[in-house]
């Protein structure tokens, strides 16, 4: 354990999050439908409280596709109303489930009015998890293992005669590493596990009409069946990474590939407890054959001090952004031929309508958010405590962005994770930018966008990992 002397207290909370059954739902330009048409599996907000002297922080899991950054700070600002923690000491992350509700209006008309009032229960079951998870804060120690797991595949693919789309590419990066971090009571028995992979939760696809967590869920419910405590997912950095099988309409296809993942995170985090990190000697007990026993050890990492950072890292951004004006003009063109499509029985345009129009409410997005402007604010979140680091971003960040940042990080255990704290827009690197894809093409940022991000990213963890070792180092002086 740390010199530090006290331990690491963490707690968790949980509430389910189901919205009304025929909302607004999906998020494809290929479907047919607007409004959901059951719940398949319950949706989950989840959340884990770490805690140190008067230093609080919590982070939540949300099963969602999306958390707009308003929608991350009208959460954020729910859990501080009614933790009194402050603002930065607060994570939300999404699962990015593609098929729970619509985050934001688009061409969807038809059980839209319903998700305003969702978002806001969503809030406040979100501040009613992070208080059950504060309140039960207990000592803990840290363990941390790796693992890998198949399900995904890099999905940037293109034809022979030059046209992209979105797939399996097994010739492109792929980040198949499972990372788990896994908390026990002082007593050695789970408290929760936190797991970090790097997937589109895309296994649901456009002719899926059920509210389903995707195979983030799956996997959680595998977990906490097999150790008994709750389980934790942060969504990895899985901009160009998709499922091995893919925009389905089958719930038995996400729920088979979550448990391949869930058996792995399993694995690895019983492993941690199971398999001894080394043993000492005691005896030869005398038997038909010579007996020896051994202790076994099982290392648990340092896990202080936790520190944590809420900061903005300014980026390049591309030239030749969207107009408002046009992509608006675009989007309500296409939801008029949409209208006109349906009343006239016409599938084809239906068909036609609804992708275009999709296409143009991102461009309409993009314009808004970004417009007139030559760079942006990433959000960027950390916390440390230990030897572990969370890093979050507001962005969906390509595979490679956090294999660097994980390979570059002078903490042993760095799990990096987009779709943190709201959500930008892709950030591809400067490679893949230059192929161009549907990736690349909705991207506000510039070339060396990506570079930019983890040169800073690094620097930050540098940073607290001096300062870390700086606390540790007087702690030592005064023992």
């Amino acid at each position: 354990m740390s010199r530090l002397g006290q331990h690491l207290l963490a707690g968790t909370g949980r509430r389910c999050a189901n919205p009304p059954p025929n909302i607004a739902h999906g998020g494809w330009g290929a479907q047919k439908h607007e409004q959901a048409e059951g719940i398949d599996m319950d949706l989950w907000t989840t959340a884990v409280a770490m805690a140190h002297g008067d230093k609080r922080v919590v982070v939540l899991d949300v099963d969602i596709q999306i958390l707009t950054n308003d929608r991350a700070d009208q959460i954020r600002r729910a859990v501080s109303q009614a933790t009194g923690l402050p603002l930065q000491n607060i994570r939300a992350s999404a699962t990015h489930t593609h098929s729970g509700p619509t985050p934001y209006r688009s061409w969807i008309e038809k059980g839209f009015e319903m998700v305003e009032p969702w978002f806001e229960d969503l809030a406040r079951w979100s501040a009613e998890a992070a208080n059950e998870a504060l309140h039960n804060l207990q000592p803990v120690e840290v363990r941390a293992g790796r693992g890998q797991c198949l399900i995904n595949a890099n999905r940037r693919c293109v034809t022979a005669q030059g046209e992209r789309f979105l797939g399996v590419n097994p010739e492109g990066a792929c980040d198949h590493e499972v990372i788990v971090v896994r908390l026990d009571g002082l007593n050695g028995e789970p408290m929760a596990v936190i797991a970090n992979y790097a997937c589109h939760a895309t296994i649901m696809g456009p002719g899926n009409r059920l509210i389903t967590p995707d195979y983030p869920g799956a996997a959680k419910r595998v977990v906490e069946e097999a150790l008994g405590c709750r389980c934790f997912f942060l969504q990895g950095s899985a901009g160009d990474q998709g499922p091995v099988q893919g925009f389905q309409a089958d719930p038995a296809v996400y729920r088979q590939l979550g448990k391949v993942l869930g058996h792995e995170i399993s694995k690895v985090a019983l492993g941690l407890r199971s398999i001894p990190s080394s043993s000492r000697f005691r005896e030869v007990v005398p038997s038909g054959a010579p007996l020896g026993m051994f202790d076994p050890e099982f290392a648990a990492l340092a896990s202080m001090p936790l520190q944590v950072l809420d900061c903005e890292i300014n980026v390049p951004l591309r030239e030749g952004l969207p107009e408002r004006g046009s992509a608006e003009q675009k989007l309500e063109l296409w939801k008029g031929k949409l209208k006109s499509a349906r009343e006239a029985g016409d599938a084809k345009g239906v068909t036609e309508a609804i992708y275009m129009a999709r296409r143009a409410d991102i461009q309409l997005r993009m314009a808004d958010d970004f417009g007139g402007k030559t760079s942006a604010g990433v959000r960027t979140h950390v916390i440390t405590f230990g030897e572990v680091a969370l890093v979050g971003c507001n962005i969906e960040p390509f595979c490679e962005i956090g294999m660097a940042i994980k390979r570059q990080s002078p903490f042993p255990v760095t799990l990096m994770s987009g779709y943190t704290n709201g959500r930008m827009a892709y950030m591809p690197t400067a490679e893949e930018w230059v192929k161009g894809g549907y990736e690349v093409e909705n991207s506000p940022f510039g070339k060396e966008a990506a570079e930019v991000l983890i040169t800073q990213i690094v620097a930050i963890l540098n940073e607290m990992k001096r300062t870390a070792n700086s606390d540790e180092s007087r702690a030592s002086e005064r023992e």
